[in-house]
């Protein structure tokens, strides 16, 4: 019985090993969101659909960093603009909520600035961008299937292939 016990705990310590996974860390400023070219809620408050947006688009670039960053790596990111993929239109003067429409001149974009740490706090890399996706109609994904701002996400991911890999 003893032995069972023991065996047990032990499969336990290491699924909880195992299953450890430090992640790099992410640090996200998004500077003066109120002034983004595109964070325009259709049917919401702006308030609301701007912490969504950017709740949303920070857990995409914490899940590309831990794709695509060492453990013991910090990324600082300051965002200073987003265009959401669509635009809000308005199409009846009865109904004053607008409807998020793609059409291939909404295409998104993230304006940004990066720095790369290690463990000891030297910058690895640093840099300047403004991601985009003029092409992101053409994808082949289907919007209305897919998770919402799943073209960021992808664009995201894209950004963090080409740059730290």
């Amino acid at each position: 019985m003893h032995k069972d016990t023991g065996m047990l705990g032990a499969a336990l310590f290491a699924m909880f090993l195992t299953g450890w996974v430090q992640a790099a860390t992410v640090e996200i400023e998004w500077r003066e969101p109120e002034k983004y070219r595109d964070i325009q809620a259709g049917n919401e408050s702006p308030k609301n659909f701007q912490e969504r947006v950017t709740a949303t688009l920070t857990s995409y670039f914490e899940d590309a960093a831990e794709d695509h960053l060492a453990a013991d790596q910090s990324l600082n990111l300051t965002i200073t603009d987003v265009d959401l993929a669509g635009d809000v239109e308005y199409f009846f003067l009865d109904f004053p909520q607008g409807i998020r429409v793609m059409r291939e001149v909404y295409f998104p974009s993230i304006s940004f600035t990066y720095e790369l740490k290690d463990a000891a706090g030297t910058v690895i890399k640093t840099g300047e961008e403004n991601i985009k996706d003029m092409g992101y109609r053409f994808s082949g994904m289907m919007f209305i299937y897919e998770p919402p701002m799943n073209y960021e996400k992808r664009m995201i991911h894209d950004w963090f292939s080409e740059t730290f890999d």
